[in-house]
């Protein structure tokens, strides 16, 4: 038999207490107005939780394509089997998705709609007993009620006061830490949904550089960020609670690492090369392994000679990377100081770059010309007399 009633009478925290001590296997729907959320129990824990398809949709798709954690082909098939044959995402997603991840984004998704629906003050309830209830517990896990009412209603209390401290959720963000010279100088060669390791960017180290410590939360802000998003889908798209990602949104906009920007999707965020720096180095390590199997195939079949020419294209690479990482450090100097350096010892010097870092493979040192604002670097190579065999980014 269904228990139900209003919300003014029965608060959503006493139903869930209820349901928890009473050791209940079912399901509680609450609603309010046009929003609708479900909340999945087994035994009184807490097992899964939804909210309206189209939100729930949307957080799914954001925080698999902004984390690449499928081909945007993967999704497209996966949203149509959905859509065809109506098979709930997990289920669909469990041969496109790695478990630990599922697990991931299932568990934030239920928690967050709990909080959700914890701020509800009108509505209804409806609690439906069910006989054999199965579930996937690779990728659901059941959750303490308690455990989530205590965080819950903290959240509940403070989320109007941190949602008022930034713009409306549809404002666009961009990040603020490039001088506007800098950005508008080339657009950045990433696309918003590769995956971004943000501490390993120019942008990480001029923050640093002008001593700004980020918490994870605000990293994970900035790395969904790409060229620019509202804040909706910087909240779909971040790997933390919406809560933790709002507090991380409220704290950039005050230190003014991100701001509101008008020119939506037009944004350009980068410095010529700096923001290939990553895939870049991407590349090099792939062209590593493949060298090193090159070299392998060579010194069975091929002798001494191949094995030098194969040594010198591991080296090549290597002095790629170098060369990354030389150019990052001159472009972090340039956006601190207004100027370049006069040499690659000025660098050194002012803690920009490692002694170690500024020689290549052969230790010989990076050469840097510079004429007016802008600068060439190169390696020598493996011959310093040979102009043919110099190595560019």
């Amino acid at each position: 038999m269904a228990l139900k009633g209003s919300l003014e009478d029965f608060s959503i925290v006493n139903i869930l207490q209820m349901i928890k001590l009473e050791g209940k296997v079912g399901k509680l729907l609450l609603t309010d107005k046009d929003e609708e959320v479900k909340i999945t129990f087994d035994k009184g824990m807490i097992i899964y939780a939804e909210g309206g398809v189209a939100r729930d949709e949307a957080r799914i798709e954001k925080t698999l394509m902004a984390n690449s954690f499928i081909k945007p082909e993967d999704w497209a098939a996966v949203k149509k089997a959905h859509d065809d044959q109506l098979k709930p995402y997990w289920d669909l997603l469990s041969k496109k998705v790695e478990a630990p991840i599922l697990l991931e984004m299932i568990n934030r998704q239920t928690v967050d709609t709990v909080y959700f629906a914890l701020r509800w003050i009108t509505g209804t309830y409806e609690f439906t007993p069910v006989k054999n209830l199965r579930y996937n517990n690779k990728v659901m896990r059941p959750m303490d009620v308690d455990g989530i009412l205590m965080e819950g209603c903290r959240i509940a209390d403070e989320w109007t006061r941190v949602a008022a401290s930034i713009p409306p959720f549809d404002s666009f963000i961009v990040k603020n830490i490039l001088g506007d010279e800098e950005q508008d100088s080339g657009q950045s060669s990433k696309k918003d949904d590769e995956p971004k390791d943000f501490r390993n960017s120019l942008e990480f180290d001029v923050l640093t550089a002008r001593g700004v410590t980020l918490k994870d939360s605000q990293i994970a802000v900035l790395a969904v960020i790409g060229s620019g998003k509202n804040i909706q889908d910087i909240l779909n798209s971040a790997r933390q609670g919406n809560f933790i990602t709002l507090e991380a949104i409220s704290a950039l906009l005050t230190m003014g690492v991100i701001k509101a920007s008008r020119k939506k999707g037009k944004t350009m965020m980068a410095v010529d090369q700096s923001s290939a720096a990553i895939p870049l180095a991407i590349c090099a390590v792939l062209a590593l392994m493949i060298a090193y199997g090159v070299y392998n195939h060579f010194v069975l079949r091929m002798g001494e000679e191949a094995k030098t020419n194969n040594i010198v294209i591991v080296q090549t690479e290597a002095a790629r990377r170098g060369l990354i990482k030389v150019d990052r450090a001159l472009k972090t100097y340039y956006t601190l100081n207004s100027d370049l350096p006069e040499s690659l010892e000025s660098l050194v010097n002012n803690g920009f770059l490692n002694k170690a870092d500024s020689m290549d493979p052969w230790e010989n040192a990076y050469m840097l010309e510079i004429e007016n604002s802008s600068f060439k670097l190169y390696s020598t190579g493996p011959d310093i007399g040979l102009v043919t065999d110099n190595i560019h980014l």
